[in-house]
C-alpha cells in the first residue's frame, strides 16, 4: 500500500495539469520513486522537448515506437487515472478547440460498476482511522492526429508478456486460492482502465513484447539514440549528404564509406554517421526495420513499413 506522501505527490503533479505546462509524470524514474524491482529508464525526446520517465523495458520500447510515429504529437507516461469525474484529457489543447469532448467518469464510479474494490489508503487521525481512495496510474497515454488532422487520445497499457494481463505476479509461487485471486484482480484492473477511458471515447490497447518483432525493437533503440543530437553543420551540406546516402542506399551501397568521405573533407565524421540514423528516424530514409540496420553493409530499403504493419496499435476508438 502506498503512503499518503506518495499519494499527495502524485496528485500534486497530475491533478492540476493544464495544456501549455510541462507534463510531469506521476512517478519519476529516479531512486526513491521508481519501484525497486522495475527496470526504470529515462529518454530525452526531441519531439516533446522533455525527458520521459519509463518504468520497464517494454515501456521504453513502446515509447520509442510511439515517438517514431509522425502522427503522435505528445505522450504522457505514468498518467494518473482520476478518481472522480474529470474533463477529457485533450480538454484545453489548442488542437481540440471547438471539439465536443466527453469527460472521464472517474475510477471510483467505474470500480462500483464492475464490482471491484477500489484501491485505498489507511489514514490514522488521532484515535480514528479512515480509508481514502488513491489513484491508479496508466502506462502511456498517446495524443495523435488522425488523417483529417483531428486530435484523439489513445491509452497503451503495457506488460512484458501477454500472459501478464491475465494474472498479477504470474511467476510467483502461489496456492490455488492466491492464483485465482490474482487472476481476478488482473481482469478487474484491466477492465477498470479500459472502462475509465472508454467513458471518454478513448480506446485502450493492451501491448506486450509478444506483440512486436524483437529486431524492430532493437532497431528503434539504435536509431533513437541519435535522433536528438545537434548536428550543427550547414543546412545545404546536410541536404547534399542526405541525397548522397539515399542514392547509395537505393543502389545497394553501404553508407558508412560515404560518411567517412564527408568526414575527411569537412571533419566531424561522427556527425555524418549520426545523420544517417537521424534520416532513418525521420523517415527520410525508409529502411526495413525487420532487418538489422548495419550501415557498414547495404541497407534493406523498403520492405514492410512498421507503422503499416502495426497500424492497429495506433487506431482510435472509432476505427
Amino acid at each position: 500500500m502506498i503512503s499518503i506522501k506518495t499519494m499527495e505527490r502524485i496528485a500534486g503533479r497530475q491533478g492540476t495539469f493544464v495544456w501549455g505546462r510541462v507534463y510531469i509524470p506521476g512517478i519519476l524514474a529516479v531512486p526513491g520513486e521508481a519501484p525497486s524491482i522495475s527496470r526504470a529508464s529515462r529518454l530525452n525526446s526531441r519531439k516533446l522537448g522533455r525527458v520521459l520517465h519509463l518504468l520497464s523495458i517494454p515501456e521504453r520500447a513502446f515509447t520509442q515506437f510511439a515517438l517514431f510515429n509522425p502522427s503522435v504529437f505528445d505522450v504522457h507516461e505514468q498518467q494518473m487515472l482520476h478518481i472522480y469525474k474529470q474533463p477529457h484529457p485533450l480538454h484545453g489543447h489548442p488542437f481540440a478547440r471547438g471539439m465536443d469532448l466527453l469527460p472521464v467518469i472517474g475510477t471510483s464510479a467505474v470500480a462500483e460498476q464492475i464490482g471491484m474494490h477500489h484501491a485505498e489508503i489507511r489514514i490514522k487521525e488521532g484515535n480514528k482511522v479512515r480509508y481514502v481512495e488513491y489513484p491508479y496510474l496508466g502506462d502511456l497515454l498517446l495524443f495523435l492526429k488522425d488523417d483529417n488532422g483531428l486530435p484523439y487520445a489513445l491509452d497503451w497499457t503495457i506488460k512484458l508478456s501477454a500472459l501478464d494481463f491475465g494474472e498479477r505476479k504470474r511467476k510467483k509461487v502461489k496456492t490455488l486460492a492466491q492464483q485465482r485471486a490474482d487472476k481476478e484482480a488482473a481482469v478487474l484492473r484491466n477492465a477498470l482502465e479500459e472502462e475509465y477511458y472508454l467513458s471518454a471515447g478513448i480506446r485502450t490497447v493492451k501491448l506486450s513484447l509478444d506483440d512486436i518483432d524483437r529486431t524492430v525493437v532493437a532497431n528503434l533503440d539504435l536509431v533513437y539514440g541519435s535522433h536528438g543530437i545537434d548536428i550543427g553543420l550547414e543546412e545545404h551540406l546536410l541536404t547534399d549528404y542526405s541525397a548522397d546516402i539515399k542514392r547509395a542506399a537505393e543502389i545497394g551501397d553501404p553508407l558508412a564509406p560515404i560518411a567517412i568521405k564527408y568526414g575527411k573533407k569537412w571533419g566531424r565524421r561522427d556527425l555524418f554517421l549520426t545523420k544517417i540514423y537521424q534520416d532513418i528516424w525521420d523517415r527520410k530514409l525508409m529502411v526495413d526495420f525487420f532487418q538489422n540496420i548495419l550501415i557498414d553493409q547495404p541497407l534493406n530499403i523498403g520492405g514492410t513499413d512498421i507503422l503499416e504493419c502495426y497500424r492497429s496499435f495506433f487506431e482510435g476508438a472509432s476505427k
